[in-house]
């Protein structure tokens, strides 16, 4: 898979046309699916199938034939190029046996979307992210909120109708404040335990019902690390396919500067902007920097060059 990406942030950037005008014609559908230029992106017990090149691996649709391939069958990603290639994306039946016996085995591994994220292209990262997510919520979703009757996909995976009741579920994404409380030249992180040792990241939560993304900035720095927060301003969002989040990377204004910790941190503290940059290189002589592919990381990196 070779693209140009478009976008610096991780997972944006896909270079495939979502084909809204087109999914709701059954018979565009099918076509598309049966093209024989289309490609399939597999996936496999939250598992996506990476080359030894470094990239996603893709199959033409008669390797499908050979595959148990599981609800609700191939999902389509959208289309590429002037010549409209289509591109899917499938989950194979959990209880196959993917390891000895599929179609590329000896030409890479199966590897969980983490650890393969940095080897790949940003648009093969936008692609393969939006497709986990996509596939994760029909995982999740398949039987219906409303009544519980097992619903089916439709318009190409973009959704789940009812028979029983006409309800019609779509794809749920959950936003996310992610943000540096800055004060006195300084940014505030923090660490959960479990994490690398030594690393540190920007604070996060949900936004919940009934609350701005200002209010949900200034409630979880609160309720996590004990500052009160004033201004807040935006400065880049993300979507996080784990499973199906959107990243709203803020920053600000730090009001008290004494910390409190509640049980969800094992530790937050004030980082000077040459603790970040270093962190960020890889040179600090104790702490290291969030993952960077994440949104924290990047926000890190714009914080940074604003000093």
């Amino acid at each position: 898979m070779t693209y140009s990406p478009t976008k610096t942030i991780p997972f944006t950037g896909s270079p495939l046309n979502r084909c809204e005008n087109l999914r709701r014609d059954p018979a565009a559908m099918e076509a598309l699916r049966q093209s024989d230029r289309a490609l399939f992106v597999p996936f496999w017990r939250d598992q996506v199938f990476v080359l030894s090149n470094g990239t996603p691996a893709v199959l033409n649709g008669a390797a499908l034939q050979d595959l148990n391939v599981q609800n609700p069958g191939p999902v389509l990603l959208g289309t590429q190029g002037k010549n409209d290639q289509p591109w899917f994306a499938f989950l194979i039946d959990e209880h196959e046996d993917c390891t000895d016996d599929f179609p590329l085995t000896g030409l890479g591994e199966w590897t969980n979307l983490r650890t393969a994220a940095p080897l790949f292209s940003a648009a093969d990262l936008a692609v393969i992210g939006r497709a986990t997510a996509l596939l994760g919520w029909h995982n999740r979703h398949r039987f219906c909120a409303n009544c519980g009757t097992l619903t089916t996909a439709a318009e190409g995976g973009i959704k789940r109708e009812c028979d029983n009741c006409g309800t019609e579920h779509f794809p749920r994404t959950d936003p996310v404040v992610i943000m540096l409380a800055e004060r006195d030249d300084h940014c505030l992180m923090g660490r959960q335990a479990g994490w690398p040792e030594n690393t540190y990241s920007a604070l996060a939560g949900f936004v919940e019902q009934g609350e701005s993304l200002e209010e949900a900035c200034a409630r979880e720095v609160g309720e996590e690390a004990g500052v009160t927060i004033g201004a807040v301003r935006y400065v880049l969002s993300q979507p996080w396919p784990f499973p199906s989040s959107l990243m709203i990377g803020l920053i600000a204004q730090g009001l008290s500067e004494e910390i409190t910790l509640d049980d969800e941190l094992e530790d937050a503290r004030w980082f000077s902007r040459d603790d970040v940059r270093a962190m960020l290189a890889g040179t600090h002589a104790q702490f290291h920097a969030p993952m960077s592919f994440s949104a924290a990381h990047h926000l890190l990196k714009e914080w940074s060059d604003e000093g």
